[in-house]
């Protein structure tokens, strides 16, 4: 053991109880996990995608606009639906079946007062929007809410286990009946019923499935079982979701009510085409990495070492990514969209430079969450959003490259005060985050600033965008991999992620 941890636990193993949990398995579990996740994620993607081809053909803009107008209102519903008690049931370290069954039953009391909620409120959104149709749909889509709310305990569980196979298994098969209902019903010129009724059927099957998979079967409600933590972790999850939602949605608002549709369009197109390769890479590893540290809590060694090789394959994986974006924008745009959203390049190049942090900023939050501190979650929620509204208040005078702008200014003057407030009371310090991204961080900027003067000196700009791309990415993926090599650290960092993958994966087998 290191001199560094050997201070760690001695002054920080008193805040946990002294439960020993295998870091081997966690580990193996891990990496299985987070497999399985991206497997699921591809095929979910591929879903959505064939869905979007398939109905854009069959239903008009109207349809769509008729869910959109509905789904505005049970989005924001959903915020409270779930009330937190996911999050708490997989980060309690000794979960009873009793606080589960609680958990289970609180969920599903939630579920119905939404529905009955958003099913009386609905006469109100067709009012609001001035389309009657939109009653009957409102109503319709409410019972999503009662619908899922039988799911989310037994999805807890097997996220918990770290189950994750399981959990895809009914994801995507929910997926799919979504889809071939959708389309069934499309193709019998059901118009916008056909999402509505393709989803409310998709949601039941993934509630049926994770019920029949889930390791838990609910009892009844029982008294005296320790739920006052849970519940006042979760009611601080919620309200960190609820402050999050506004400071989430205010770049749009304020590009719309400013600039007007074009510009909105512009941003949010530049936004949806960065967050794609982004999710796809932080979400498996964020949903793998929660569950995992949440059993690691009560020792603080491996607490900190799981934290540091999570960071530097999250790192690995999309420090290089976004610099990459960031560089080849303009051939990237011109390829996905065309030459007449070539005004995108530089909000999808800008909003690149925040996406360069923030896929392992965003550990901070799993980090509060696994230890149990839920009201400093709140808390840096809140300093988050003000510090991020500040900023888009004083971008939006820019149209959307302000706002992009002010974003990326903000995440980066804030990441040293919210490391210093996360990682308190926990294993964990700012060199815990900085010294596993040196190296990707570093190679990334080294290979961005070659093929940027690579660009400029060549005649890339006249190649047909495939070919640009090619050029780029095998010039770029060199100078990564050269850079790496030659730091300090750097061959140990790559070998490391090998380890965490490849040899688990063979003692497994």
């Amino acid at each position: 053991m290191s001199k560094d941890d050997q201070d760690i636990q001695k002054s920080k193993c008193d805040l946990y109880p002294k439960t020993e949990v295998d870091i081997t398995d966690i580990k193996r579990k891990s990496v299985s996990g987070g497999i399985a996740t991206m497997v699921s994620q591809a095929f979910t993607i591929a879903i959505q995608l064939t869905s979007t081809v398939v109905l854009a053909r069959l239903l008009s803009p109207d349809d769509y606009g008729v869910m959109a107008m509905v789904m505005a209102v049970t989005g924001f519903a959903g915020l409270f639906r779930d009330l937190g008690l996911s999050s708490a049931a997989i980060q309690k370290k000794d979960l009873t079946d009793a606080q589960q069954s609680n958990l289970f039953w609180l969920n599903v009391a939630m579920g119905a007062a939404l529905t009955t909620i958003v099913a009386v409120g609905s006469p109100v959104v067709a009012w609001f929007y001035g389309k009657p149709e939109l009653t009957s749909v409102t109503l319709a889509l409410s019972l999503s809410f009662l619908i899922g709310s039988f799911g989310t305990q037994p999805g807890a569980r097997l996220v918990r286990e770290m189950q994750f196979a399981r959990q895809g298994v009914a994801s995507i098969t929910g997926s799919v009946v979504c889809l071939i209902v959708s389309v069934s019903l499309a193709l019998n010129e059901y118009s916008y019923w056909s999402l509505v009724w393709g989803g409310l059927v998709g949601s039941t099957v993934t509630t049926i499935l994770l019920f029949m998979l889930a390791p838990f079967r609910p009892g009844l409600p029982s008294r005296g079982t320790g739920m006052r933590d849970m519940l006042k972790f979760g009611a601080n999850v919620t309200a960190f979701s609820f402050v999050n939602y506004f400071h989430r949605n205010l770049d749009n608002i304020l590009i719309g009510k400013f600039w007007g549709p074009a510009a909105l369009g512009v941003y949010s197109r530049a936004y949806q085409l960065l967050m794609f390769p982004i999710s796809a890479i932080r979400g498996p590893l964020n949903a793998v990495a929660f569950p995992a540290m949440s059993r690691l809590q009560s020792q603080p060694v491996d607490f900190r070492n799981y934290y540091r090789k999570i960071t530097q394959l999250l790192a690995i994986s999309s420090m290089p990514l976004t610099a990459f974006l960031f560089i080849a924008s303009d051939p990237l745009i011109e390829l996905l969209l065309g030459k007449t959203w070539s005004q995108v390049s530089t909000t999808f190049a800008l909003l690149a430079i925040t996406g360069f942090i923030q896929p392992v900023a965003g550990l901070r939050g799993t980090v509060l969450l696994s230890c149990g501190h839920g009201k400093r979650y709140l808390l840096w929620g809140v300093f988050n959003a003000v510090c991020v509204s500040l900023g888009f208040l004083i971008g939006v005078r820019w149209r959307g490259t302000g706002i992009a702008t002010s974003y990326a200014i903000v995440n980066y003057a804030i990441l040293y005060p919210s490391l210093i407030l996360a990682f308190k009371d926990t294993p964990l310090s700012p060199k815990d985050f900085f010294m596993p991204i040196l190296v990707p961080a570093a190679a990334s900027i080294v290979a961005a600033l070659f093929v940027y003067c690579l660009g400029r000196m060549g005649k890339l700009d006249a190649m047909h965008p495939v070919i640009h791309l090619v050029i780029l990415s095998g010039v770029f993926a060199t100078i990564y991999l050269l850079t790496s090599l030659v730091l300090p650290g750097g061959r140990h960092a790559l070998v490391q992620v090998y380890r965490l993958l490849f040899p688990i994966q063979r003692r497994v087998s």
